[in-house]
Parts: structure tokens; C-alpha cells; sequence
């Protein structure tokens, strides 16, 4: 069923620069090539030396009896299928692209505009993107597949600032996107009320290892090397990868992972996630006994009651509907899950040096206009008992900060103590080679944001030029070329490194080596140091 647009992530036109690369084995129109994959063939469009394939299917449609099921294969097609469109977003609630729309300046600058943003949301949204170099040429590429953020609950695999068009031209890399189930429809625990519904509460993350699987078992028909294959995400995307590297399912489908700004270290257990679903059936007005009824309430009824029973802070412990814990698919913990050994792949972790920029943005607050009331009020409603000595401990730290400098820095540490407690359990857990980065970068077009969530995302694929608040800085693309560079490298070899940046160290419990993503990149030993003592002692 089709519901009107929704947008988290924003789109905007690229310009592509030139390379030529002729298919061989494929059909030879230089611009609507054909290539065939294990469900049919799909047509997609070469411009500037990339070739480009929009919305491939690689699920059937979620909806009816495969709504809250395991992925299903798609139905097999005996025509060409173009592939030049985006695929339709996953079914969900408003997002901040929504505030842009109605005139939040702010919100247009930090996201940009999306012209070509798929205009609809559909329970049929299993598709992925692959922008490629190369077609049928014998070259086996290294394959980059970002999993969008957007937390558990909204975003696409389609935008503007994470088109794999630079990736692909600039890099020779395979860039892959993909769209999955999300929200209540990707995570409800439904499998303490109906052993039918085993898997559901996991659904939006079986929904990304079937696209894995795709991409293992087509990439190479794209130029790409099914043995080289990383993982990478932002924010929601990041805590997908997390979640991952905790499913036995998805061992061996990528050698490497990068996890910006999330990790999804604790999940809700099948006690607290079934709480959820509880209230969920109350809102809908449906008696336990008869749970397969979800399967045909409008999903539209179904978005607006979990939205609602979001807002409204539901009983129980919790995140609403996200990955459930202690079921076949994640049995444990992701965090204890690494500690224990079940990430033995390169990893690099990090997050932005002021993540909470963008929330106070979202909020409409600025940190310039904090006072000191609204400073330990907030820290008051956040760190319960701890509040006071976690407050004293920042000011003495920091004693020129000013009030709302204390706030941006204090709610910024949580993001970055998660990067921090994972990349010591992949440590512990004998992890090849852990790295960690820190994205200072700073726009001067919203200076109260800061390096706010997100705002890295347009570096790592080199499209700078794209959003407006990094367009025209003068170091933004010279930032993105050795970022994007670094991630590519991780990639071809699992070692991060270009032009650009000073070697980078793997990070170790005794000097904790940090990577600085900023206008004049540098490596730093335990970067703040004695905040991140303090957050471990008050833990």
C-alpha cells in the first residue's frame, strides 16, 4: 500500500564528472546498459562514466502475509526491468526533511533539497543501488554498502548526500545502497504472542542481510569482488552494524564496517520489546489471541498507533521498536556479543565532536541562548541521581565553557562513550585492527551546530557540494577527497589512509589513538580525556 512522500535523508542534483567504461557481456547501448542478475535483467543508465541502477529489487513486497515475516525472494521477471528510479521509501513517520518543507531554513541549508526523492512510501521498499565504474570489464572492485541512518524508524537508501556516484568515479569503488523495512513494520516482537512470528522483531535487519546476500551472490556481474565487501553507517545505520556483527547470519557476508555515530551497544530483551507490542494491540484495539490481524490493518493504522505510542512514552523499560535481544536471529547483546569475539574484522568507529548540535537544531534551540537554569534542568532530566556530580565534573573540566557550551558537550559525550566502550570490547575480543576517528569539521554556515550528528555523512562520499552547508568552503571538498580516500582504502585493504591525512594508528587501550577529521587533520591520543574519565567513573 502507497502513502503519501516522507523524507529523512535529502536529495539534490550531482554533477558527475567523466571516465568511460564500455560493457562487454552486457547489452552494448553505452547508455541504458543491461545487466543480468539472479532475478532478472535490469536496465540502467550510464552518465559521465558511471553506471547507475536505481531500485532493485532484491525482497518481495512486505505486504499482506509477508508483513512482520522474514524477507521473501523477489518473483522472478522475464523482461527487462529499468532500474532508473529511485525504489519507494519504507513505510514510516515524519522526519526532518518535513520541517524543511515548511519553510525551516535551517533545515534546508544542514539537509539540502531533494528534486529526485522517490515520491512515494510502499510496503514493497526491498530494493538496493549500485553505482558502478565498470561493467563486464574482468576488474573486481571493492564493494562500499551504506546502510542509512534515520535511527531504527526512518530514512532511505536514496539521497543526495549519500549518492555513490563520487564513490564509484573517484574511488573505483562498487557503491551499494539500500532501502529495508523500518519501525514497528521492521521490529515488532510479535513471537511472544504467536510462534509464527518468530522473527519479527528482527525482520528490518533480515531484510539487510538478504540484500548482503544479494550483493554476494550479483556484485561481480557490476564489477564489484563479492570478497571485499564493507559495511558502512551512519547514526540508525551505524546501530544496524552493530546489531549485525551480532547475527550469526550475517557472518562472512563483509569483511570490514564502519559505524558512524551509533552502535546499538544494548537492545531491548523479548520482555521489554513485547511490552511495546502490548501496548501497540491496545492502541489498535486487538486481543492477543488474534495477532494476525496486524497483517491486515491499513499500515497507514499501523504507523500512526506506534507514532502515538511513541509520543506517549509507553509502560516499560526500552526503545520502542527496534532489534529485539534473546531471539535466534540476535541472541545476545551486540556489545557482548564483540566482547566475545564475533567481530573479527577491521572496524572503525567514531562520532561527530558535537552530535548533539543537531538535535538542539531539531529542537529550535540554540546553545548561544542557554541559560544557566535551562542547563541543569536539562542535565537533570537526562542523568537522574548522577546530575549534579556529572555537571561539576564537565564545569570543572571546562571552566571557560559557557552554559550552553556545557550542555552541547555533555549530551555530545554519550554518542561518543558508546564509540568508545565498543571499540574496547572488539579489542578484547581480538578484533584485527580497531580505529577510531573524531569529526571536528565546523561549518560556518550554522556556527551554533558546530560538527553536529550527520554532518560528516556528505564527506564520506565526497559530495560536498551538494548541501549547503558545506558548499563553497574551500576546505570541505579538500576534507571529503582524503575522508572519502580513507574509506575506500579500508575498503580495498582494511587499512585506512590518503593523501591528506597523517598515518593512521590503530587505536589501543594504552594510548587510545584518534584520528581528527577536521580542516587540518591530526591524530590524537585520548582526545578529552578526562571527560571520558569522568563519564567511566559516573557509569
Amino acid at each position: 500500500m502507497k502513502l503519501s512522500r516522507r523524507e529523512f535523508s535529502s536529495r539534490a542534483a550531482l554533477a558527475l564528472t567523466a571516465a568511460t567504461h564500455l560493457p562487454r557481456t552486457f547489452a552494448q547501448s553505452t547508455r541504458e546498459p543491461v545487466v543480468q542478475t539472479t532475478h532478472g535483467k535490469v536496465r540502467g543508465v550510464l552518465k559521465d562514466g558511471v553506471y547507475a541502477f536505481k531500485g532493485i529489487p532484491y525482497g518481495a513486497s512486505t505486504a499482506g502475509t509477508n508483513r512482520f515475516m522474514p524477507p521473501q525472494k523477489p518473483q522472478a521477471w522475464s523482461s527487462v526491468r529499468d532500474c532508473l528510479q529511485w525504489g519507494p521509501m519504507a513505510p514510516q513517520r515524519g522526519s526532518a526533511s518535513e520541517a524543511a518543507n515548511a519553510g525551516r531554513s535551517d533545515f534546508r541549508l544542514y539537509f539540502g533539497l531533494n528534486p529526485d526523492m522517490p515520491d512515494l512510501q510502499s510496503e514493497d521498499c526491498l530494493t538496493l543501488n549500485v553505482f558502478t565504474q565498470g561493467l563486464g570489464d574482468g576488474r573486481k572492485r571493492p564493494v562500499i554498502v551504506w546502510i542509512h541512518g534515520g535511527g531504527f524508524s526512518a530514512g532511505s537508501g536514496a539521497g543526495a548526500r549519500t549518492n555513490g556516484t563520487h564513490l564509484a568515479l573517484r574511488q573505483d569503488v562498487v557503491a551499494v545502497s539500500i532501502s529495508h523495512r523500518l519501525g514497528v513494520l521492521g521490529y515488532c516482537h510479535l513471537g511472544d504472542f504467536d510462534p509464527a512470528f518468530a522473527e519479527s522483531g528482527n525482520a528490518g535487519q533480515l531484510d539487510q542481510i538478504a540484500a548482503l546476500e544479494w550483493v554476494r551472490d550479483n556484485i561481480e556481474a557490476f564489477g564489484g569482488d563479492p570478497r571485499r565487501v564493507m559495511v558502512h553507517g551512519e547514526s540508525g545505520g551505524g546501530a544496524k552494524i552493530g546489531t549485525l556483527l551480532a547475527m550469526p547470519r550475517a557472518s562472512g557476508l563483509f569483511v570490514s564496517a564502519i559505524m558512524q555515530s551509533g552502535t546499538a551497544n544494548r537492545l531491548p530483551d523479548r520482555e521489554q520489546a513485547t511490552q511495546w507490542v502490548a501496548g501497540l494491540l491496545k492502541e489498535l484495539q486487538i486481543p492477543r489471541d488474534q495477532i494476525r490481524r496486524l497483517q491486515q490493518v491499513p499500515v497507514e493504522q499501523v504507523i500512526a498507533a506506534a507514532s502515538k505510542l511513541a509520543a506517549a512514552g509507553p509502560q516499560g523499560p526500552g526503545r520502542g521498536f527496534v532489534p529485539t535481544v534473546g531471539t535466534a536471529a540476535v541472541p545476545k547483546q551486540p556489545l557482548e556479543t564483540v566482547a566475545g569475539g564475533s567481530a573479527r574484522i577491521p572496524l572503525i568507529i567514531g562520532c561527530t565532536k558535537h552530535e548533539a548540535g543537531l538535535g538542539m537544531l531539531t529542537a529550535g534551540t540554540d546553545p548561544r541562548s542557554i541559560t544557566e537554569e535551562q542547563l541543569k534542568a536539562r542535565i537533570a532530566s537526562t542523568a537522574g541521581p548522577k546530575a549534579n556530580e556529572l555537571l561539576a565534573g564537565y564545569r570543572a573540566n571546562h571552566p571557560d565553557y559557557s552554559p550552553g557550551d556545557l550542555l552541547l558537550r555533555i549530551m555530545s559525550d554519550g554518542a561518543r562513550m558508546n564509540a568508545i566502550d565498543l571499540a574496547e570490547a572488539h579489542i578484547r575480543g581480538g578484533g584485527p585492527r580497531t580505529y577510531m576517528y573524531l569529526f571536528a569539521w565546523e561549518s560556518p554556515v550554522l556556527p551554533h551546530v558546530r560538527s553536529g550528528h550527520a554532518i560528516d555523512t556528505t564527506f564520506y562520499f565526497d559530495n560536498t557540494e551538494s548541501v549547503e552547508i558545506t558548499k563553497g568552503d574551500a576546505s570541505a571538498p579538500v576534507l571529503a577527497k582524503a575522508a572519502s580516500t580513507a574509506l575506500a582504502n579500508f575498503a580495498r585493504n582494511g587499512k585506512p589512509s590518503a593523501p591528506g591525512l597523517p598515518a593512521w594508528p590503530e587505536y589501543t587501550l594504552e594510548k587510545r589513538e584518534t584520528m581528527i577529521l577536521s580542516a587540518k587533520p591530526q591524530v590524537e591520543s585520548d582526545p578529552m580525556k578526562e571527560d571520558r574519565l569522568l563519564r567511566k567513573r559516573l557509569t
